[in-house]
């Protein structure tokens, strides 16, 4: 594979994942419920791990993973009038004692875990830059197919249980974050992900106004994160996942800064 040809899979790969990320960022954020891309993230991170261990495709698994533990959460959280932060814990911890026991069964060495834990843009491949293009265009299209029930979802989720069946959208909706984090999972890591899941949404939010505007903010940032990360990262010779969230958590400071500063 030539120079060029390797570097536009990772630039690819960088806009279609860092896009899909700040995308799904903005409803998990705009719905007030993080801790589903928290626990979701690092389920698929288990699922992959898992998956891996068995001899089955990793990217299989992390949806698997990141999918069940979604609709676990979900189902819990209409049962509880309170946000299930007990229950977001266990399965945080399963998926990590999940994570790790799968490392170490896996016979010999630990390298393809770690790339899934830490994340291996670099050396992503065509089949993944596919995978991210597919999960990138199903988040795209359940986002404006259903525009207008998503809109009610974030301005009242309780009004919106009154208007339309919105366990149904929540439930389709964790099927596309789960094939985005999935798809994701190799490039930045099950450990990182939730950071470029929620921080470029967390900076649209303070500096953008109306739907469309915060959700292509919070999908540019997403963007504009991971090319700065990689670029870092190439020019310091750091890890590549690790420099992504930098720079996305950098966005958020200065996103409260100019927020503050406009208020002033």
């Amino acid at each position: 594979m030539s120079f060029l040809s390797t570097y536009g899979l990772i630039l690819a790969a960088a806009v279609l994942g860092g896009g899909s990320a700040g995308g799904l960022g903005f409803f998990t954020v705009g719905m007030r419920m993080p801790f589903l891309a928290v626990c979701t993230a690092h389920a698929a991170l288990a699922g992959a791990v898992v998956a891996q261990w068995l001899g089955l495709p990793p990217g299989l698994g992390g949806f698997a993973g990141a999918l069940t533990a979604g609709l676990l959460l979900l189902a819990m959280l209409h049962e509880r009038t309170e946000e299930p932060g007990g229950a977001m814990g266990t399965v945080f911890s399963l998926s990590l004692g999940l994570a790790f026991l799968g490392m170490g069964l896996s016979p010999g060495p630990k390298t393809a875990a770690l790339s899934l834990m830490w994340g291996n843009l670099l050396f992503v491949s065509p089949r993944q830059v596919v995978a991210l293009a597919g999960t990138t265009l199903l988040l795209a299209g359940f986002a404006w197919a259903l525009r207008r029930e998503l809109k009610v979802i974030l301005y009242s989720r309780r009004l919106a249980a009154t208007l339309m069946p919105e366990t149904g959208i929540l439930a389709l909706f964790l099927v596309c974050a789960a094939a985005v984090i999935a798809a994701n999972l190799q490039t930045v890591g099950g450990l990182l992900l939730y950071g470029l899941i929620c921080n470029p949404a967390v900076a649209a939010f303070k500096l953008a106004r109306g739907y469309r505007a915060a959700l292509w903010l919070s999908a540019g940032l997403g963007v504009f994160s991971a090319l700065c990360g990689f670029l870092a990262a190439y020019w310091a010779d750091l890890p590549v996942g690790a420099c992504i969230i930098v720079v996305s958590s950098v966005l958020v400071g200065l996103a409260t800064l100019a927020a503050r500063h406009g208020r002033g």
